[in-house]
């Protein structure tokens, strides 16, 4: 059975005080092959699915959940300080091999040595190498493997800006 293990909100920070304006809204299914399905948050505020859905590899060594799902929404992308680095990537990958960030989380199987990966691997890496200037949470439900869990808060540590990670574990 499929269910609901750990939610990532990715947003903006607001005006003035803590939070976030939420712009996506990533939901981690599992129960078989674990996957995020994606939201932009619109006014409302309201979900509108992204199409597609991706499916992390969590035992690999670094694994890229979230900086994954922040690459790929170009809603997203902007809350980087090399967001418009990261936008170029994406556009050139889109040009030389017909995919660009979103269709390679979304809806492509992205490994080392295919089409594009490469340009997949420089956006991670510029992306955790400088600021992060937007904020990350994830909130933990209690059906998320210790594997999730260790690497969705792996994952924000490599982000340089404000992240969060909650547990909401039932007994």
């Amino acid at each position: 059975m499929t269910t609901l293990r750990a939610v990532v909100r990715l947003g903006d920070r607001p005006p003035l005080g803590e939070g976030m304006v939420p712009l996506v809204e990533a939901h981690l299914y599992g129960g078989g092959l674990a996957r995020f399905v994606a939201f932009r948050v619109t006014d409302g505020p309201e979900l509108e699915r992204i199409p597609g859905a991706y499916a992390p590899d969590f035992g690999a060594d670094p694994a890229y959940p979230v900086t994954d799902l922040l690459l790929a929404l170009p809603e997203t992308r902007g809350l980087s300080a090399v967001g418009q680095r990261l936008d170029t990537l994406s556009t050139k990958a889109d040009a030389n091999y017909g995919q660009s960030f979103d269709a390679m989380v979304f809806t492509t199987d992205v490994e080392w040595g295919s089409d594009g990966y490469g340009r997949l691997f420089e956006g991670r890496s510029q992306l955790e190498a400088h600021p992060f200037d937007g904020v990350a949470e994830v909130t933990l439900l209690a059906g998320a493997s210790e594997a999730q869990r260790d690497t969705l808060a792996a994952n924000l540590d490599r982000l340089d800006g404000t992240t969060a990670v909650y547990t909401a574990d039932r007994d």
